[in-house]
């Protein structure tokens, strides 16, 4: 269940920066690394700088998150999101009160790229089913393609779940981003906070 509110958190951070952040993804690092390496791009320095950013934070992340999580079991998952829900309450406070020009769009890009690594490190640390990740698009869709001529229903719905997800939170970013720019970075939250919620649900009941 928690699983496309995972990907829908991450629309708004592969959608937004294509205006506000110069072009970098804090949520595609593959993205990342192919945009350092269009020195051609007019403002290259600076493109690269983000870039370098955003694979730097989520990487370190990424260590700090799977280190933090070793030996806290069941709760592994729930700790790496609660995690990179402070992240993102940060990124929410900095893009309405903070400055968003210059230096500054680095902490936001640092901050959001963490963020999203922790859910890959609550992905991982949940055991998400099948191969599915809150990260790969590609991936996900790769199974069930591979394997459409015998349909294995609940073992294609998670990849298949993440891929609508991360269509529908994209399309909600974008529209968000254009008709509501100051709750731009509420998406993300949101569906961070509500993943926690149904976690917390399932480990209640």
């Amino acid at each position: 269940m928690c699983f496309p509110f995972c990907r829908s958190a991450r629309a708004r951070p592969t959608a937004s920066p294509i205006w506000r952040w110069g072009g970098i993804f804090t949520a595609n690092m593959t993205g990342n690394a192919v945009l350092a390496t269009v020195f051609t791009r007019p403002g290259y320095e600076t493109v690269l700088a983000g870039a370098l950013t955003a694979i730097g934070a989520f990487a370190l992340a990424l260590a700090a998150g799977f280190r933090m999580t070793r030996a806290r079991g069941n709760d592994a998952s729930l700790v790496a999101l609660i995690a990179s829900a402070l992240c993102l309450a940060a990124v929410a406070l900095w893009w309405w009160f903070g400055p968003h020009t210059g230096l500054a769009v680095f902490g936001l890009i640092t901050l959001s790229a963490a963020a999203m690594a922790l859910q890959t490190v609550a992905a991982k640390r949940d055991g998400v089913p099948h191969g599915a990740t809150t990260t790969y698009a590609t991936g996900d869709a790769d199974g069930p393609c591979r394997r459409h001529r015998r349909w294995q229903g609940t073992m294609e719905q998670p990849a298949l779940a993440g891929v609508a997800g991360l269509a529908c939170g994209c399309l909600l970013a974008v529209g968000i981003a254009l008709y509501w720019p100051a709750a731009t970075p509420l998406l993300p939250l949101v569906s961070t906070t509500a993943s926690i919620g149904l976690i917390r649900r399932r480990r209640a009941g």
